[in-house]
């Protein structure tokens, strides 16, 4: 491939996965790949690479004038290895995400190989760091669930996660990019681990009326999941748990709110960078 630009944007943390989403996802200029690195307390850089100059152009006119951006053409190397080079591997519980590069220390560990790539949802960012170790918790807590949805599942990551500690369950990931539920698939394989997985914006697919489900678990946006909460809430079994998650920490009881209204018992967990993640349990 030739050398691919690099349109890297500062934005202000609250918004910058917002806008990382926008850039990696858009119809007209869909990125090859987006990261999100840390610059302060209350700023994210947002890096993402197109495989010209006239495509990386239409995405930065795509954008508010207001944002810091910078347009620059990556040196002739092997940008993808550097990109999964930057990537340390990240420890969640017993889990450990690390890409192809990595070859880390398995002792007592559960390992995920996610390289650098379209989908979002590597590990790196603390709304999936906070889901597995929910989901690590879940395990260890005794949940044995026959059916689980991946509501959202972007590269695959949580879904891989579940498949790893309940290997019998019925797995169904869904996400409303075809890009992101080929690279889950792909992902799955990767991970020696398989799944179903289809093509669904929220509940509106055949696959998905009329079941229910042991474990949900969507990490996707606080709106959407607002949204949701009736569906989600519907198709838990009696006992069946909820992990959800992309939600700012000042947007949690918003959330919580919603899903409480449904029925459900909410808990709070931990905030992970600014993130926070919920735990609803259906009585």
């Amino acid at each position: 491939m030739s050398r691919p630009y690099a349109l890297t944007i500062r934005s202000p943390r609250d918004s910058g996965y917002d806008l990382a989403e926008r850039l990696g996802f858009d119809d007209v200029t869909e990125a090859l790949a987006v990261s999100v690195f840390d610059d302060g307390p209350d700023a994210v850089s947002v890096q993402a690479l197109y495989a010209t100059r006239d495509a990386a152009h239409a995405a930065r006119q795509g954008l508010s004038p207001a944002l810091e951006a910078h347009l620059s053409q990556l040196p002739d190397e092997d940008w993808v290895g550097l990109s999964q080079s930057g990537l340390p591997p990240i420890d969640a519980g017993r889990f450990i995400v690390h890409g192809s590069h990595d070859t880390p220390e398995l002792k007592d560990r559960i390992p995920i190989r996610i390289d650098a790539g379209q989908a979002f949802g590597t590990g790196h960012h603390g709304t999936t760091k906070g889901c597995l170790m929910m989901l690590d918790a879940l395990h260890t807590d005794g949940l044995q669930p026959d059916a689980i949805l991946d509501l959202g599942t972007g590269a695959g990551v949580l879904a891989i996660a579940a498949a790893k500690l309940w290997p019998h369950a019925l797995l169904l990931a869904t996400d409303i990019d075809p890009v992101a539920v080929n690279v889950a698939v792909n992902n799955a394989a990767l991970n020696d681990t398989a799944f179903d997985a289809l093509t669904a914006d929220g509940f509106d697919a055949d696959a998905l009326r009329g079941r229910d489900f042991d474990l949900v678990i969507s990490n996707i946006l606080a709106g959407p999941l607002r949204e949701l909460a009736p569906d989600i809430a519907r198709a838990m079994r009696p006992g069946a748990r909820a992990i959800l998650s992309g939600i700012l920490d000042e947007q949690a009881d918003w959330v919580a709110d919603a899903f409480r209204q449904c029925g459900l018992t909410v808990t709070a967990q931990d905030s992970l960078d600014g993130w926070t993640s919920l735990l609803a349990s259906h009585p």
